[in-house]
């Protein structure tokens, strides 16, 4: 017959096995929660512009278009930032156009068109990156920027509003994030300068033509030519009609 387990050992196995389990779930609840997908990274994640794109459409459900133009206008760039993209003679060079045409544009007509098109179920917002490793999402214009930038690597997207479950929609180019802030170029590449053609490749080099002979000092003499005998006129023969006259000229 086994001995009867001690009163004092068996209260303790008890508590050794609840403070086991008190360990495990202090464990637990120290652990980091799982990073959550949808939080941003930084101000320089690109989800910034779903984020604003979001409130742009719910504005254009309103039908309010102040704040549709205000949503977009915080992304338009100052003279000095285009040079600081391009650099002093090709952003100075873009500046008339840009402001002019394209902020213009954007002031006088973006309400009315994103308007519409939510009201037509353009209400999703998606955003693709372009860039020479994007072929299917990069339109020449999105090269043209690319290439004129002299800060070079610059990330740039474009943002799209489109139906559900369609991937066509509204288009809005040139988004980089560049000094602390999210700009917008739009369609910038159409007053960049005309690119300048590529230097002609140099003509191989061809050998000289061989030197004629020297000419003799004195010129030889040319040969004598005898004179040759005067022929004497012909005589008409006595009693023949006189030389008829060249009909005159009418």
């Amino acid at each position: 017959m086994r001995s009867p387990i001690p009163a004092r050992r068996a209260l303790r196995l008890p508590l050794l096995l609840l403070l086991a389990l008190g360990g495990a779930l202090g464990c637990d609840a120290l652990q980091a929660p799982p990073p959550d997908p949808t939080a941003l990274r930084g101000p320089d994640d690109p989800r910034h512009l779903v984020r604003a794109f979001d409130a742009i459409v719910e504005a254009a459900k309103r039908s309010d278009g102040e704040a549709v133009v205000a949503g977009l206008e915080k992304f338009l760039l100052t003279r000095e930032e285009l040079v600081a993209l391009f650099g002093p003679e090709v952003g100075r060079a873009v500046w008339p156009g840009y402001s002019d045409e394209v902020a213009g544009s954007l002031r006088r007509e973006a309400a009315e068109v994103i308007i519409e098109r939510v009201g037509d179920g353009f209400t999703e917002v998606m955003i693709e990156r372009v860039g020479p490793a994007y072929p299917a999402h990069t339109t020449p214009g999105d090269r043209r920027l690319l290439d004129a930038f002299v800060p070079r690597g610059l990330a740039m997207y474009s943002v799209r509003l489109h139906p559900e479950g369609q991937s066509l929609g509204l288009r809005f180019n040139g988004f980089v994030y560049h000094d602390g802030r999210w700009r917008a170029l739009l369609k910038a590449y159409e007053h960049l300068p005309p690119e300048v053609p590529a230097e002609a490749p140099a003509e191989a080099p061809t050998e000289p033509p061989e030197e004629a002979p020297d000419a003799p000092e004195v010129a030889p003499a040319a040969p004598e030519v005898a004179d040759a005998p005067e022929e004497a006129a012909p005589v008409a023969p006595e009693g023949s009609p006189p030389d008829e006259a060249a009909p005159a000229a009418p």
